[in-house]
């Protein structure tokens, strides 16, 4: 029993570091011992699964293609999607239990201690009850019943089928999988991509150092990149005449408390995420029909965040790719069009401070005195005590604790969404009309949707709501923190855990509350149009205010600098072409940062800075595997950042958490104070002595032994779990994404040819059960910039047979 109880308190730990953290946790010493495993953990092998099934809605087939991904057919739709949610649970459910569990803040009773202070800020963050009223809400469309289908044949798997080896692991069983666990699912992909704690972080640092260096750190634009919309779409300007368009500077509002920020902070998504995609019309490329790319960059582990599926039902055939615990798929192909996603970096929450009573149980609101909405939730503790939190909510949203501040969150999130349907909908798509009318509801998260049918036509749109906020009935930004107290930039008819009334209104009214859907930017029929997460449309063509969570836009501007020659050329942007755009490795720091480098280098005294100028120098930008020049910068970045903030931080008490993104860094001008009184040329070569240090010690030469696959992990932190070491070109900004210091980068790199070829490719495997020959077949390939050639019929053998209960 001790040894079982030692084993789930290291593991745990490691979970906790995991997937709290966004980073996967080295092999603990002590986890050693389990290798090889125990007899009851070596039974969860079995890769067999049963070969027949008896189902409820009746008959479906699966077939199991060469890696592993299944297609599955029926005539029924709730027998198309039962065997959807067998097959998806049979191959990850564990992935699929690890999600419900962590934004629900039930990891604790898994994995012990480690988790408890990440139960705690899910649990205030209310997402499990924004997932129930979302479920509530899904029943009642088009999507209910075949979700609910999908809900069943999880069940049957759980039932039937052996369970993984991480269950076993963790010494526990799975419960019963429910609808609201896959809106679970939903609300955590849609935090991942729009939930941000950046406004407070700004505040903070502009309160601990000044305004200005603030805004140097966090700007709301990156200069003089291309956004996704051009002049040559020809846009219209977005929100004209609705008298939206903030006013222009307010006061800077509250400040939080740098422990709360400190502390939510820690529960951030990744804020480096971002995607590629792109749309090109028929006349360019070469054909009949339109190019749709998409390549989402996303958090690598093992096994991905994607699972494949091929669904041929009665009335659609889909093949693409879902989240484990969705049931429809997201990103792919119909027998109609195709359709990616990339994130917009919209500001779809807003944070308040509240005047409070003495007893901390109200607040002022106006001129009333309100009492917060509370009680009091257990969290569960595997071998250790229980514990207990308290969860708050106000007019606005939940309220989360920490130290001697409470503050509020207001996320579109919250709310019964219908993004459910919407996805459903994109499955069934047949038309741009169409698509339009799904991603109407597709209201969280704020997404890029890019679409191209078979018929040449092609849109591009921005999805989901976005609230106008006001103080003292000016219109404002939302990138400052909200006097809640004085009712400051509250989202009218938006009611936490509720479907808003608003949303389903058409707009009138006086003073609108929300952007109008059909003001959201869009362009129908494009000639060409790339969306890399930079800034969506120029700023004379918006009139409201969006957001200022913009990529820097270095891939961004890659993508259009590549298509535009092309097209200046006169060739067409073919696939093949377009193969080679994502595959490009050229990255824009290194443009813009590795002149001023060099010519810092040559000016010091050490040979050993000279020579490194000199590679530089002679360097074409790419980071490519076998790149000594490559590697250089790589290590020089990481040695720039702390150069240019390490001490300044340390000493206002702030992490690495706070640092800007690179292109901030970039911009930073040669009189910035960040550079102190050493200057830039100084922190440079500072910068540079350091990086050779750590090269020399590392042992290492070029660039693929730095930036290989052997650092996608597992959310248990085990190096069995985890994938073999293969190099792989590309860095966080560059096409071709890798980020190999904190494994994100290309989780579904795509490209689909609506009159041709049809690629994809997943880094790692489609199975997440570590024992099948297809828990990693795909990631030398993906290493490689290789795509597999995917098949638009069921292929393989048939591998599981669904009966009619009755017979």
């Amino acid at each position: 029993m001790e040894r079982e109880t030692t084993r789930r308190a290291v593991l745990g730990a490691a979970l906790g570091a995991g997937v709290v953290g966004g980073l996967f946790s080295p092999v603990n010493s002590y986890l050693r011992q389990f290798a090889p495993l125990s007899g009851s953990v070596w039974g969860a092998s079995r890769t067999d699964r049963q070969s027949t099934v008896d189902s409820p809605y009746g008959p479906a087939e699966v077939r199991y293609d060469e890696t592993g991904v299944p297609a599955v057919t029926a005539d029924d739709e709730g027998a198309l999607y039962f065997a959807a949610g067998y097959v998806q649970a049979t191959d990850r459910l564990f992935q699929m239990d690890l999600q419900r569990r962590l934004f629900r803040g039930e990891l604790s009773a898994v994995v012990g201690s480690a988790a408890v202070d990440s139960d705690r800020f899910h649990r205030e963050m209310m997402f499990a009850e924004a997932a129930e009223a979302t479920a509530d809400h899904v029943r009642g469309t088009p999507a209910g019943p075949p979700a609910e289908a999908y809900v069943d044949g999880i069940n049957a798997a759980i039932e039937r089928e052996s369970a993984p080896v991480e269950f076993r692991l963790l010494d526990y069983e799975p419960e019963p999988w429910r609808l609201a666990d896959s809106m679970v699912v939903e609300k955590l992909i849609a935090w991942g991509l729009t939930g941000s704690f950046r406004t407070l972080r700004k505040t903070l640092v502009a309160d601990q150092f000044t305004p200005e260096m603030a805004d140097q750190l966090y700007p709301d634009r990156f200069d003089d990149r291309p956004p996704v919309v051009r002049s040559f779409h020809d846009p219209e300007t977005f929100g004209a005449g609705l008298g939206i368009d903030p006013a222009g500077e307010t006061d800077v509002g509250p400040t939080v408390q740098q422990g709360t920020v400190d502390w939510l902070t820690r529960f951030e998504p990744d804020q480096q995420l971002g995607s590629n995609s792109w749309v090109v019309g028929p006349e360019l490329a070469g054909g009949d029909s339109p190019i749709v790319g998409n390549d989402p960059h996303l958090n690598l582990q093992a096994p991905p965040v994607w699972y494949e599926m091929h669904l041929d039902g009665p009335t659609h055939r889909v093949r693409g790719v879902t989240f484990p615990g969705v049931p429809f798929i997201i990103i792919g192909e119909n027998d109609h069009g195709a359709w990616g996603f990339t994130n917009v970096g919209a500001d779809v929450v807003d944070f308040y401070t509240y005047d409070q009573g003495p007893d901390g149980e109200s607040y002022t609101y106006g001129e009333q005195t309100r009492e917060f909405d509370s009680r009091t939730e257990e969290i569960e503790v595997a071998d250790g005590s229980n514990e207990t939190v308290e969860l708050k909510q106000s007019v606005h949203g939940p309220v989360v604790t920490e130290a001697t501040q409470e503050v509020g969150v207001a996320w579109t999130g919250h709310a019964a969404t219908e993004t459910t349907l919407a996805v459903y909908e994109l499955t069934h798509s047949e038309s741009v009309t169409d698509v339009r009318d799904a991603a109407a509801k597709f209201e969280v998260p704020t997404q890029n949707l890019v679409y191209g049918n078979r018929e040449g036509g092609r849109l591009f749109q921005v999805t989901g709501r976005l609230p106008v906020r006001r103080v003292d009935g000016t219109v404002v930004g939302g990138n400052r923190v909200f006097d809640g107290s004085a009712r400051e930039a509250e989202w009218g008819g938006f009611d936490p855990f509720e479907r808003p009334p608003a949303w389903e209104s058409s707009p009138g009214d006086d003073p609108l509350s929300w952007v109008p859907f059909e003001e959201n930017p869009h362009v129908e029929d494009p000639a060409y149009l790339a969306t890399a997460n930079q800034q969506t449309v120029a700023d004379d063509r918006l009139a409201y205010y969006l957001g200022v969570s913009f990529d820097p836009g270095y891939r961004g501007e890659r993508i259009y600098s590549l298509l535009d020659e092309r097209v200046e050329s006169g060739e067409s942007l073919d696939l093949e072409f377009l193969r080679e755009v994502g595959r490009d490795t050229r990255d824009g720091r290194a443009v813009a940062l590795v002149d001023s480098l060099v010519a810092a280098a040559r000016g010091s005294e050490d040979d050993d800075l000279v020579e490194a100028a000199d590679t530089l120098d002679s360097w074409d930008h790419r980071m490519t595997v076998d790149s000594s020049a490559a590697l250089l910068f790589d290590r020089w970045m990481d040695q720039y950042r702390d150069e240019l903030f390490e001490t300044a931080f340390a000493d206002a008490d702030l992490g690495e958490e706070y640092y800007p993104a690179d292109g901030a860094i970039e911009q930073l001008p040669p009189d910035s104070a960040w550079f102190g009184p050493r200057k830039r040329d100084a922190v440079m070569r500072r910068a540079l002595r350091s990086a050779l240090d750590e090269r020399d010690a590392s042992g290492e030469t070029v660039y693929g032994d730095r930036s290989h696959t052997g650092r996608i992990g597992h959310p248990l932190g085990l190096d069995f779990l985890a994938y073999p070491e293969h190099p792989r070109a590309g860095s966080s900004e560059t096409v071709q994404n890798f980020d190999h210091e904190d494994s994100r980068g290309g989780s579904w790199e795509m490209q689909v040819d609506l009159d041709g070829e049809f690629l994809a490719v997943l880094p790692g495997g489609n199975s997440g059960r570590y024992f099948s020959e297809h828990y990693d077949d795909q990631i030398a390939r993906w290493a490689r910039g290789e795509y597999r050639s995917l098949s638009r019929t069921p292929e393989g053998d048939l591998t599981v047979e669904f009966r009619a209960e009755d017979g």
